[in-house]
């Protein structure tokens, strides 16, 4: 069975989002149309959302995946040296280079720290920031913050160096992503990269929750059991800033169900 067949039967058994989310997806009004720059996780690339982004374009909305300095295609880019400063530019870079404004910022996992950072440069052309199973840093934090101390040690240590942090092993990608199905590991096994550690344990620079015009959301991944971004959703639960939302699926949910992430976004949106 292909992983595309797989992926089919798998959305249509999942069930309905655990959030307000709509089953089926209507074209938007004219004015209802949204431009979403889709900004992937640790490891991964613009690969990530070839699942996604086609359904947001058949829902009648405009997309852009940009990769980030040292991942994907672009890891030959500065692979040790490509922090989180870098990849803050890489995204107000993208928004400036292509004249993007009023645009829905999404960031899945790491990338909320880079959306963090983008909101904290005030570029006034973010409508909407949506952290997708995402960690939330505030200023003077990174994803260095979120984990054990001992990890932190070893990242601040590579860092220092101009290291990478190797991905997880496949074998753990079941657990930590949700991605079991041989054919999808194997596929993505092939695009993922090491990543620099100094995108790692760089913080934000400045207050990312400054402007009140933008809209903040949080779109929580249900079946994922992290506790770190479990104790990350509580806190922003409680945060009267943001919307919150659960999407039926793991970690990697733009990969594994794309059509329930697809309905959970725009439901946002």
């Amino acid at each position: 069975m292909t992983v595309a067949r797989r992926q089919a039967l798998g959305s249509v058994a999942a069930g309905a989002l655990l959030s307000a989310c709509a089953a089926t997806v209507p074209a938007p009004a004219a004015g209802a149309r949204r431009h979403y720059v889709l900004v992937h996780g640790a490891w991964h690339g613009a690969w990530a959302w070839q699942r996604l982004a086609p359904r947001l374009r058949s829902a009648g909305h405009t997309v852009s995946t940009p990769t980030l300095s040292g991942l994907g295609e672009r890891s030959h880019h500065a692979p040790g040296r490509a922090g989180l400063d870098v990849h803050v530019q890489d995204i107000v870079g993208h928004l400036q280079m292509e004249d993007l404004g009023q645009v829905v910022l999404v960031g899945h996992s790491y990338a909320g720290c880079v959306v963090s950072g983008v909101l904290a440069a005030r570029t006034g052309r973010v409508a909407h920031a949506i952290y997708l199973d995402a960690f939330v840093p505030v200023e003077g934090q990174g994803l260095a913050t979120f984990v054990p101390p001992a990890v932190r040690a070893d990242y601040e240590r590579l860092a220092a160096a101009d290291g990478l942090v190797p991905s997880p092993p496949p074998d753990s990608w079941g657990e930590r992503w949700g991605m079991t199905d041989p054919e999808m590991r194997a596929w993505a096994q092939a695009r993922i990269t090491p990543q620099a550690a100094l995108s790692f344990t760089q913080q934000v620079r400045g207050n990312p929750f400054a402007d009140p015009s933008v809209r903040l959301s949080y779109l929580k991944c249900a079946q994922n059991p992290n506790p770190v971004f479990r104790a990350v959703a509580a806190g922003v639960q409680r945060d009267p800033r943001f919307r919150y939302a659960e999407v039926d699926g793991h970690h990697n949910v733009m990969l594994i169900n794309p059509e329930q992430a697809t309905s959970a976004l725009i439901a946002l949106g």
